[in-house]
């Protein structure tokens, strides 16, 4: 403000001397332009010399005030001669009276400077004053500033282009980002769809083992929703003991760094539990889960596996033998009757081919048969086993056997094996043709039967066989040995009758059993005569034969057809007839011949018997005697005394001569001795009316005997007399039961004592009479 008040004061100035024209003036002006501190130039606005220059502006310049009135301005501005002309005029003009130029200093530096001229009039030329203010250090600093600001521009520029591009690039990877989050969002959505969708519990644990991520199932196991869940761990989110349970696995997995699968059960569920180390962003590991809930599948396995358990102990324990073949015609299992069978343990035959153990062959040599197993893998259906196959066992056995091949499918009805059932068919094929036999033979004598000799019969009818003669034959006492020694005794004497028969017999006459214990002969091409020697042969070779039985023989008729008109059937009746006829006759002989026979086998069992008949028959007669019984009635007394003991001829030897004292069994065996004689003697028309007799010769009189437990007068008088007098005489000889006899007098004693108990008391009496008597 002081320079500009200056340069108004100067101008004034100059102004009034120039109206002035006086010297006083003009020095007043010099002095106060030398004495500015500032540089000023008086300049002629002609030529642009320098007409004066002031103290400061020789100072400024480096030039002398003289060397600066001789240069012309365009000497020290470094503007062209065109360009200072130019400004000159315009301060002329007065356009403007402020200006910016670089002059050149006498030292060749340039310095900025700030000029005002104004045109003026002094000494009567027209001038421009001019006041220089030096501002290089303002420009420079402006130029700095200028500078800074352009450094600070463009730095700001470059900044604000580079966070353009950074935020250009920002906004592209801003859309990528946006883009590509969601995509991953999507991703996310899709995965948790997909993870939501999934049966399993999902989660993922932090290195803490809380929860970062759960799925809907996680969520609904727990009742809560899943933020609720997110961030806290089991303990606080189930009762302690379940969460310990979940923590154990969790930190087995943690501990170990690997993935853990394992089958665990809770409360009766059962889970799949795969739990695996998860790293996470800040480097550390958690821990992901897939749980599933498998409890109905475990339990379907369970089921599965005991229905798989039952149908391969089904196929173990089966009667029948079993063996699966798979896809390559191997092995897979055999149960145990398929390894008895072949021979093959299961651990050996695993893996074989099936040919090698099921090793088939025809029972027809030479002869080929289809293979069931090939037949249904090929047709995929159910195929039998041609009959008359054989297994050929390990161990070189031979099996006649029934086979069955069935396909085994899966799912999808694609065959992956075959199942066999096989049997031994042995036995089965030796009971059939057992069978056929039984069907044409007897069972017991191995001879043909009556259906197969009926239908010999028709076969053989023929004119080329005739004559035919037909034998039939009974045996006589096969009843009284099955009654009496049993039916192996009747069988052996069945059995001694057929190898009369077959002694006597051509190979090819048709020998048959007819019934019970009768035999019938078929001779084609044989005469009568003929015939008669073949019974006589049948005889002579069945008298040979030693039995226990009580045969008398057998009985025979003949008959004979010689022409085709003849009925055969009528035959056998006439055969028939005549065997009857002969029987009928020597029914009487045969009794005698029977019940000598049955004598004689209880003489060779105990030689004691015979006598202790006799004996007890004579005492028995006198005692009849002495009550004066009737000679028949004394009669039927002598044969009950001697066939008394009859019955023990079914008795066991040892037994009936056994010197100790008999046992409860073998007591009990003797016993039945009574009820035997009874039989036997009921069997034969002479005996018939002592049977009853002999039948109660063991009665008590006070009703403790046997068989009948009859007592007093119920028991009959034969049977009371037979009792005492066979008491007495086993009492007084020796036995097989006791040491020693007792005396007369001791026997005599046990009688009393027993009359009235075990004895007729009266007839006691009479027999102590008898005795006293002889």
């Amino acid at each position: 403000m002081k320079k500009f008040l200056l340069i108004v004061v100067l101008v004034l100035i100059i102004t009034l001397s120039a109206g002035a024209e006086t010297p006083e003036v003009r020095d007043n002006v010099i002095d106060i332009f030398d004495g500015h501190g500032s540089p000023m130039l008086f300049i002629d606005q002609e030529s642009e010399e320098i007409l004066y220059a002031n103290d400061a502006a020789a100072e400024f310049y480096g030039y002398s005030k003289e060397e600066l009135a001789e240069i012309n301005i365009a000497g020290i501005n470094v503007l062209s001669p065109e360009e200072t002309e130019e400004e000159m005029a315009a301060a002329v003009r007065e356009e403007r009276n402020f200006f910016q130029f670089e002059h050149q200093l006498e030292s060749g530096e340039t310095r900025h400077v700030e000029v005002y001229s104004y045109p003026q009039v002094f000494e009567g030329r027209e001038i421009l004053l001019s006041i220089i203010h030096d501002v290089t250090p303002r420009v420079e600093l402006a130029e700095r500033n200028r500078q800074i600001s352009n450094y600070f521009y463009t730095t700001l520029l470059i900044i604000i282009l580079i966070l353009l591009l950074f935020s250009f690039l920002y906004y592209k990877n801003y859309q990528r980002a946006k883009k590509r989050n969601k995509e991953i969002e999507r991703l996310n959505k899709l995965r948790q769809t997909f993870i939501d969708a999934d049966d399993s519990l999902v989660y993922l644990k932090d290195q803490n083992l809380k929860y970062l991520f759960v799925n809907d199932r996680v969520a609904e196991f727990y009742g809560k929703d899943k933020e609720e869940i997110i961030g806290i761990d089991d303990y606080q989110l189930s009762e302690p003991e379940f969460a310990e349970f979940v923590r154990k696995t969790d930190k087995e997995v943690q501990e170990k760094g690997e993935l853990i699968r394992k089958e665990i059960k809770w409360r009766g569920k059962v889970y799949n539990s795969t739990k695996f180390p998860v790293k996470l962003l800040n480097g550390n590991y958690g821990i992901g889960a897939y749980i599933r809930d498998i409890t109905e599948e475990y339990q379907n396995k369970q089921k599965l596996a005991i229905e798989r358990n039952k149908y391969f102990q089904t196929l173990l324990s089966i009667g029948d033998a079993v063996m699966i073949v798979n896809n390559q015609r191997q092995v897979e299992m055999i149960n145990n009757v398929a390894e008895k069978l072949t021979g093959w343990d299961q651990s050996d035959a695993e893996g074989k081919d099936y040919r090698s153990v099921l090793n088939l062959i025809s029972a027809e040599e030479g002869k080929d048969f289809s293979n069931p197993v090939e037949l249904a893998f090929a047709t995929e259906e159910t195929h039998e086993l041609e009959d008359g196959a054989i297994l050929i066992a390990k161990d070189g056995s031979k099996y006649f056997i029934d086979d069955t091949a069935a396909p085994i499918k899966d799912e999808d009805g694609k065959v992956k094996g075959v199942v066999v059932v096989f049997r031994d068919e042995t036995a089965s094929k030796e009971q059939k043709e057992k069978i056929e036999y039984l069907s044409y033979h007897d069972p017991m004598t191995g001879l043909y039967n009556r259906r197969f000799f009926e239908e010999e019969l028709q076969r053989l009818n023929v004119a080329r066989n005739l004559p035919i003669s037909i034998i039939i034959g009974d045996l006589n006492g096969l009843k009284l040995t099955n009654d009496i020694f049993g039916h192996n005794a009747g069988d052996k004497l069945l059995l001694k009758a057929t190898e009369a028969f077959k002694e006597s017999c051509r190979e090819d006459d048709i020998i048959a059993r007819w019934g019970g214990d009768e035999f019938i002969i078929l001779l084609p091409q044989t005469k009568r005569e003929n015939a008669e020697k073949v019974v006589n042969r049948i005889k002579e070779n069945f008298n040979k034969k030693k039995t226990i039985a009580l045969s008398a023989g057998i009985a025979m008729g003949v008959s004979t057809k010689s022409s085709t008109e003849e009925d055969i059937i009528k035959l056998i009746d006439e055969a028939e007839t005549e065997m009857y006829s002969k029987k009928t006759v020597s029914r009487t002989d045969n009794d005698l011949k029977h019940i000598e026979n049955i004598t004689n086998i209880l003489d060779e069992k105990s030689s004691r018997e015979e006598a202790h008949a006799d004996r007890t028959a004579e005492l028995a007669a006198k005692l009849a005697k002495k009550i004066n019984l009737k000679e028949a009635e004394i009669k039927k007394i002598i044969n009950t005394a001697l066939y008394h003991d009859i019955g023990k001829v079914a008795v066991d030897e040892e037994i009936l001569n056994k010197t100790t004292a008999l046992s409860p069994k073998e007591y009990d065996e003797i016993k039945l001795h009574a009820l035997t004689s009874y039989r036997i003697l009921n069997y034969f028309s002479d005996t018939i009316d002592i049977a009853q007799y002999v039948l109660a010769h063991h009665e008590r009189w006070d009703g403790k005997g046997y068989p009948k437990g009859l007592k007093e007068k119920e028991i009959p008088l034969a049977a009371r007399i037979i009792a005492i007098v066979e008491a007495y005489e086993v009492m007084t000889s020796d036995n097989t039961y006791k040491q020693k006899s007792i005396s007369k007098q001791e026997a005599v004693a046990e009688l009393k004592r027993c009359a009235g108990s075990q004895f007729d008391p009266e007839l006691v009496e009479d027999f102590i009479e008898v005795l006293n008597d002889n």
